[in-house]
């Protein structure tokens, strides 16, 4: 197992809540003890970045020098996040994709601190949320009409405006960054309305796209992912791919979707492990998410835009309500907010495709 990282394989969902709001000093989210690998036999190697792939020759070229030859490979590389290039350079422009880069934030965010998100997506929501509760001013610039929007429509992705806003973040929709003020470290943000928003911080949330550049030339990879079967396989029958490095195939919408999510990159690390085996992956399950912020689980599965509906069981102005996305009456996704329990009876509904 080759990882690019000093840390032992860990958890990322944490890095945005719990770690993020908890001691700077907190030990890493392991999946797995350093004395398991050892046990199983895995040779672990950190600190080592895989830079070349030569498919003709089943051989994988490394970081340190050395090679690895392979019967079968695994690529899941995963992601790193856009940048925008206006607030690049900064030292107080922030990402969060790594422990590390959890840490690092850890340290500055706080009480009394101004905080500038630049994205209203999951990521950018989470990390919001996280900082409100310790402290922090929050202000969240999102360049569509409204956090999310894009995934779920304009009437949930205000709900999400509202959530926040009733904590205490401010949120700023349909606008832009134009210009920054800065000497060193940004002081202040010029919107696209040329309004001013001041920042002692600034964690850039605008989406990631797959940590697959040292992929060119083997003739897999496209700018959106490495094209795979809904089993992981690639176009190199000994090599498949599954998480953000991979582009899926996903049979509901009968196109490639590339990877953003943990939940899919588990179940499709594990599809991938039975394909590798010569086993029988089973069905590709039904794309998943959920976040938590502000003490509440925020469930979506399935593919809204897809819908020409949404129906609505409780309340939807509240913190607890599940929103239906129908086409032609028949469910194609859902939104559960506050409602973990209902998840396996909507998944049903939405994977055998009843009204």
């Amino acid at each position: 197992m080759v990882c690019a990282e000093p840390h032992r394989p860990y958890d990322r969902p944490p890095l945005s809540k719990q770690l993020l709001a908890g001691a700077v000093s907190a030990d890493p989210p392991a999946y797995r003890a350093a004395e398991w690998y050892r046990r199983e036999s895995i040779e672990l190697l950190l600190r080592v970045a895989a830079t070349e792939l030569l498919p003709t020759e089943r051989r994988v070229v490394l970081s340190d020098g050395s090679a690895l030859r392979y019967d079968r490979l695994l690529i899941a590389t995963g992601s790193r996040p856009r940048q925008l290039a206006l607030l690049a350079g900064y030292e107080n422009v922030w990402s969060l994709r790594t422990l590390d880069d959890c840490r690092a934030l850890r340290t500055v965010v706080g009480a009394g601190r101004r905080l500038v998100v630049v994205g209203g997506g999951f990521i950018g929501l989470e990390v919001a949320a996280t900082t409100r509760g310790l402290g922090a001013e929050v202000t969240i610039i999102e360049a569509a009409a409204a956090p999310l929007a894009g995934v779920l429509g304009s009437k949930l992705g205000r709900w999400f405006t509202r959530l926040h806003e009733g904590r205490g973040v401010r949120v700023v929709t349909d606008r832009s960054i134009e210009r920054i003020h800065a000497n060193g470290m940004i002081r202040a943000l010029r919107l696209s309305t040329g309004e001013i928003v001041e920042a002692d911080d600034v964690v850039v949330g605008i989406g990631v796209e797959p940590d697959i550049g040292w992929l060119a030339g083997s003739g897999l990879s496209t700018p959106a992912g490495i094209p795979v079967d809904p089993h992981g396989r690639t176009a190199s029958a000994e090599v498949l791919a599954a998480g953000d490095a991979a582009a899926t195939f996903d049979p509901r919408l009968g196109r490639h979707v590339p990877g953003s999510h943990w939940e899919a990159a588990a179940r499709q690390g594990a599809r991938a492990a039975r394909a590798m085996l010569g086993l029988d992956p089973g069905d590709a399950p039904l794309t998943s998410f959920w976040t938590d912020q502000y003490g509440i689980r925020i469930q979506y599965l399935g593919h809204a835009r897809l819908a020409d509906a949404v129906v609505f069981d409780g309340n939807p102005t509240s913190a607890s309500f599940t929103a239906t996305f129908t086409r032609g009456g028949r469910a194609v996704g859902a939104l559960l907010v506050g409602r973990p329990r209902a998840l396996p009876a909507i998944r049903q509904l939405i994977e055998k495709g009843e009204p």
